[in-house]
């Protein structure tokens, strides 16, 4: 199920599967930064829930291309117990072909990421796939992380099986849509550059949470393990997302696709 519809880079299509919504506080999203709050909802009314919260919607991304078919991200899935919805789609890949999946990027460990990678029966939810992960992810949280937001055990699941492809370099994992490691919101996070000749889209993980942050690259974020690498990846990315004019695909905004002009956030049309 998704309000998103699908769009085209060269031969890619990009399909976006929204498992659901909810508000998230506003307070202490860049810590010690003025930002006028009425100001971003009245550029992005979409982006904002009531006065006190933003509108975090969980998105995951399906590319059908020449090469096969390529899911970036999962979503929670039956991951248990962290529920956050305020509403929740409970067919929201009702339609998509999860045995026809053969490869699964995974940006982080996250359970809004990650939470979906198996079955209510601890199974691969994508039964063919090879599951993409920085090593740096899967070592960190099985060290320093036991709790309901990190799906560290369901990896792990996927490690015994064999079906983890955990490398640390920058790699096309089907041709024309490459990972690229992006640290700082957590150790191995990355991102997604999807490119058919000169098209391109940027499919940004959690690189950003919020509009705001396409214009203020250098504002810690609050979600960020490490705010100051966070920055210096979120700079990299963006100017390079903006300098060849890549569509960008945004995981958490209620309408991820957009682009970078003037160093400022534009939505595509709805």
């Amino acid at each position: 199920m998704t309000h998103v519809a699908p769009i085209h880079v060269g031969r890619f299509e990009v399909r976006t599967i929204c498992e659901g919504f909810a508000p998230l506080p506003l307070t202490e999203e860049f810590p010690g930064e003025p930002v006028d709050w009425a100001i971003e909802r009245e550029r992005y009314p979409w982006g904002y829930h009531g006065a006190a919260a933003w509108a975090w919607h969980v998105h995951a991304f399906v590319i059908e291309g020449p090469h096969g078919v390529v899911v970036v991200d999962t979503g929670v899935g039956p991951f248990g117990p962290y529920r956050p919805w305020e509403r929740w789609h409970a067919d929201a890949w009702m339609g998509e072909e999860l045995a026809g999946v053969a490869d699964v990027v995974l940006t982080h460990l996250h359970a809004d990421h990650a939470g979906g990678i198996e079955t209510a029966e601890l199974e691969p939810r994508f039964p063919n796939a090879a599951y993409h992960l920085h090593p740096s992810d899967l070592r960190h949280f099985e060290e320093a992380h036991e709790d309901a937001y990190v799906a560290i055990r369901p990896a792990q699941r996927l490690e015994s099986l064999g079906v983890l492809r955990a490398t640390d370099v920058n790699h096309d994992v089907a041709e024309g849509v490459r990972v690229i490691h992006a640290p700082g919101h957590t150790p191995g996070h990355r991102v997604v550059l999807i490119q058919d000749g000169p098209e391109g889209l940027l499919l940004t993980g959690d690189l950003i949470h919020q509009p705001i942050q396409v214009g203020e690259r250098t504002w810690f974020s609050e979600h960020d393990e490490d705010p100051l690498l966070g920055v210096a990846s979120r700079r990299v990315l963006l100017w390079r997302a903006e300098i060849h004019g890549y569509r960008v695909g945004a995981t958490h905004f209620a309408h991820p696709f957009g682009s970078i002009d003037d160093g400022r956030w534009t939505s595509d049309p709805v």
